[in-house]
């Protein structure tokens, strides 16, 4: 199943809009009119390599979930994480995937991801 990166930043907005709504690990929203779960847990995207060195994890464009950084020994905080000896400037946010009513992950047709994706990116801006 294909995850979704939904900044924290946009997840505010969206909040303070009240076009999304929270329940516990569950974003309820409707998508074009038709109602949509995402289960959501913490993640990051790498944006940048901080300092002089290079990227030797290559994870610099990446999503990494909360699980998977402590698996990789990475220190988190706010909008820095540090792996190793390096230091990489993150944006905060979750990894989201569609659930259905149940709360287990759904499979999405073509159509359904479509109209996903065009909620989103409307919300957006």
């Amino acid at each position: 199943m294909p995850r979704i990166f939904i900044a924290q930043s946009l997840v505010d907005a969206w909040l303070s809009e009240g076009w999304v709504q929270l329940d516990g690990e569950l974003m309820k929203m409707s998508a074009q009119g038709v109602p949509a779960s995402l289960f959501i847990s913490p993640a990051v995207y790498f944006e940048r390599v901080d300092g002089d060195g290079g990227d030797p994890y290559q994870v610099v464009g990446c999503v990494k979930s909360s699980q998977e950084l402590a698996q990789m020994g990475a220190e988190h905080f706010d909008r820095d994480v540090v792996l190793g000896e390096q230091a990489y400037t993150v944006e905060p946010g979750f990894v989201a995937v569609p659930v259905g009513p149940d709360g287990t992950e759904t499979l999405m047709d073509g159509n359904a991801w479509g109209r996903l994706r065009d909620s989103l990116l409307q919300m957006a801006g």
